[in-house]
């Protein structure tokens, strides 16, 4: 679909997991394709939004959504795929306020534009075009829209302010248009 990030496949998912170099940039791909958080939300993670003092994974993913309206809240069940990566990554990584630190950065944590470069080289590696960091969220709320989930529940885990704003997100395989056909039992 031009315009539109790709939409990652089972096979694909697990390809990048394959490619990415290390566990940081591993935790980086699955809090987007598990949470359907955008790559700037998923980079300004603090290390407490996501693990507990004693250095477990949290069981709810909180966070908070500065709108141009309003603050929009949203807690998302931690996926057991992404506390695996989590809790492996959290096995190597340097205590930091940030759960993705930078030296490098103003901000304290990585970038936008090295995550962006961080993905970019590992779908460029495996040949995906039209995948992007956008690819991870949409793919997310794609799958869950795909498996039935109700529109108004993906929509509160994406942050979305409307239901019309959500549905521009989801892609529509020509599958799904047989499938839905084939419900017809008249």
């Amino acid at each position: 679909m031009p315009g539109k990030a790709k939409v990652l496949t089972q096979k694909e998912i697990s390809d990048i997991f394959k490619v990415l170099k290390n566990t940081r940039d591993q935790a980086l791909f699955a809090l987007g394709i598990y949470s359907g958080l955008r790559i700037s939300e998923v980079i300004s993670l603090r290390y407490d939004q996501v693990f507990t003092t004693s250095g477990g994974v949290r069981n709810l993913l909180k966070v908070v959504r500065a709108k141009k309206k309003n603050t929009v809240y949203s807690e998302i069940p931690i996926h057991p795929k992404l506390r695996e990566r989590l809790q492996k990554y959290h096995q190597d990584k340097a205590k930091s306020a940030w759960l993705f630190p930078s030296t490098d950065s103003s901000t304290g944590h990585l970038e936008r534009v090295r995550a962006h470069y961080i993905l970019r080289d590992a779908f460029d590696r495996l040949r995906l075009q039209d995948a992007s960091t956008h690819s991870m969220r949409r793919t997310c709320l794609t799958n869950m829209s795909r498996a039935g989930v109700p529109l108004r529940t993906i929509q509160d885990i994406s942050g979305h302010a409307s239901l019309s704003q959500l549905q521009e997100y989801l892609a529509v395989d020509p599958a799904d248009k047989q499938k839905a056909i084939s419900t017809l039992k008249y």
